[in-house]
């Protein structure tokens, strides 16, 4: 019977630390970081970096952030450290988000921490090319009149799933170490696209 019951307590002691195991790991990095993210950002220790679930943020207490396949309930109090808003209601939906966590328990996390980075706003409108336009530019300017170039800035996966015609790929995360195969004259137009602004 001894030797039953320290089997029992074995097994008892060995699922205790696979629980804990799992919910390190959780706040180690696995399932805490949106894939979107994982292209500019590397996954932290305690920390979550996702999108806001839209409408999540407005109860003033907690949130939740989506980090691909995983949905967090993140709560915060006056202790959290906010950086550029000063309550989570700040936050816009679907907006990026970097959560560092001071605990953990499965999908629920407790914020030490939280700050977002907006979208990206262009300094001067000029910049700014529409749609239309590069179609247009497409249509009748091919880019290989040498007028104009056409860069798509994201990734592989993305470019070869689909891109606009005559595109190079040239991935912002890769740009400084291309600058010097930029077309050499300065009036040549210069087009890049992505998901969002670039």
């Amino acid at each position: 019977m001894k030797k039953v019951l320290n089997i029992i307590a074995s097994l008892i002691a060995v699922a205790a630390l696979t629980v804990t195991a799992g919910n390190a790991q959780a706040a180690d990095g696995k399932n805490t970081i949106q894939p979107l993210c994982a292209q500019c950002h590397k996954a932290e220790n305690n920390v979550i970096i996702g999108t806001v679930v839209p409408g999540s943020q407005m109860n003033g207490s907690s949130f939740k952030v989506q980090t691909g396949g995983t949905v967090w309930d993140v709560s915060y109090d006056k202790s959290t450290k906010m950086k550029k808003m000063r309550t989570a209601k700040e936050f816009p939906n679907d907006e990026g988000v970097k959560i560092k966590i001071a605990s953990v328990k499965g999908n629920q996390a407790y914020a030490e921490e939280m700050s977002y980075k907006p979208s990206y706003k262009f300094k001067n409108p000029d910049d700014i090319i529409s749609v239309g336009e590069v179609a247009e530019l497409l249509k009748n300017k091919p880019t290989k009149d040498g007028d104009w170039v056409l860069f798509d800035s994201r990734g592989y996966d993305n470019y070869i799933e689909g891109h606009l015609p005559g595109a190079v790929l040239l991935p912002y995360y890769e740009m400084a170490a291309y600058m010097d195969s930029l077309p050499k004259d300065k009036n040549t137009l210069i087009v890049s696209y992505c998901r969002g602004g670039t």
